[in-house]
């Protein structure tokens, strides 16, 4: 059997990276990065941390604008699709590489889809729009939860095709705990842990309205001045790109950092402030008290285990919101369906076993 994954941003790559080192010891295995966050530190970094090697193709997809980015992705997957024939293209979350389910089903191949059924119900999200597409092209969707597995049924997917298999990143973490702890980042950028707030915000609702990055920094800075402690915000070059304004002294910009580096400083920290999607996730695992700054989120499984507030982005709700999560006593708890650490291997089970009769669905 030959499955082809295609993949291009850091989430997909750190998230699938035990699945990786399995699929390749069992199958024949065409890795194809779309290279769609295209800086060393958002991607190659990745493969050197984790012990992956090198993708068979890189797309290098032009990522100047919408159009050409999904144009680019569609052509450059669609000919590597035809020359390798795949039986399988395997894919995670709700990116524009995933968007590579277009031209495989095009084609009648097969598509696995990690990360299935996420939905925040907001519109204006690229990243929504992008998993219904996925989702309803897919031959077997793997959610990580029930929340996702219901999200599909009442889009009418047959529940045959739904598996809820955790998420993956609990095996990722687990692996390279030894790694995280020895990571020198916190005496290199001179920190004291629970001594600052880590930052990141990348998403095109966020950044790509002038109004709303300047609230958002505006809101780092009250809560350095409130909390007294140090604003650390690896920036995204997409949030880099978009600045205008001078940015509060208070904030301290730095490069992204590879997994080892920044895993360490998510376990350190005193809250974590996000628009992403996957730190809320790693801020349940690491206990750590965490503020979703939008208004819509795809995964209210944090928010119900007490970790994630969703704040908004008006400067007073953001702090506020820190003010309550941190003033928590209570420890979270990440719970075993939430993720068990044996994803990759019912991933693998459930390829190995199930797709030889989809087609009779």
């Amino acid at each position: 059997m030959k499955i082809m994954s295609i993949f291009g941003t850091r989430p997909e790559i750190i998230r699938l990276s035990v699945i990786f080192k399995l699929i390749d010891k069992n199958f024949e295995h065409v890795m194809v990065n779309t290279n769609q966050n295209f800086t060393y530190e958002l991607n190659q970094v990745f493969f050197s941390d984790l012990g992956l090697r090198k993708p068979n193709y890189n797309l290098k997809i032009k990522t100047s604008q919408y159009g050409l980015e999904v144009g680019d992705l569609i052509q450059k997957s669609e000919k590597i699709i035809l020359k390798e024939k795949p039986d399988i293209l395997l894919i995670l979350g709700d990116t524009i590489s995933g968007l590579s389910a277009i031209p495989a089903a095009h084609h009648g191949i097969d598509i696995v889809h990690l990360e299935a059924g996420m939905r925040s119900y907001d519109s204006r999200m690229p990243e929504e729009k992008n998993r219904v597409i996925i989702d309803h092209l897919s031959t077997v969707l793997l959610p990580y939860s029930n929340y996702s597995r219901e999200n599909l049924i009442r889009e009418n997917i047959h529940p045959s095709k739904i598996y809820v298999i955790g998420n993956p990143i609990i095996e990722v973490i687990n692996n390279n705990l030894s790694k995280i702890e020895n990571s020198k980042i916190l005496e290199k950028m001179k920190l004291n842990p629970e001594e600052y707030f880590l930052v990141t915000s990348h998403r095109s609702e966020n950044v790509d309205n002038h109004e709303i990055l300047e609230n958002i920094f505006k809101s780092l800075d009250i809560l350095h001045k409130k909390f007294k402690k140090r604003i650390i915000y690896p920036i995204h070059p997409r949030t880099m790109n978009k600045i205008t304004n001078k940015i509060p002294k208070s904030i301290e910009l730095i490069k992204p950092l590879g997994f080892f580096d920044f895993s360490k400083l998510e376990k350190n920290a005193f809250c974590l402030i996000t628009d992403s999607g996957t730190i809320p996730e790693e801020a349940l695992y690491f206990q750590k008290p965490c503020v979703t700054i939008r208004d819509s989120t795809e995964r209210p499984e944090y928010i119900e285990a007490g970790s994630n507030i969703l704040s908004g982005i008006n400067p007073e709700d953001i702090v506020n919101a820190v003010k309550v999560i941190t003033s928590s006593n209570e420890k979270f708890e990440w719970k075993t369906e939430l993720g068990d650490g044996k994803t990759a291997g019912k991933v693998l089970n459930i390829i190995s076993g199930k797709l030889n009769r989809l087609k009779h669905i």
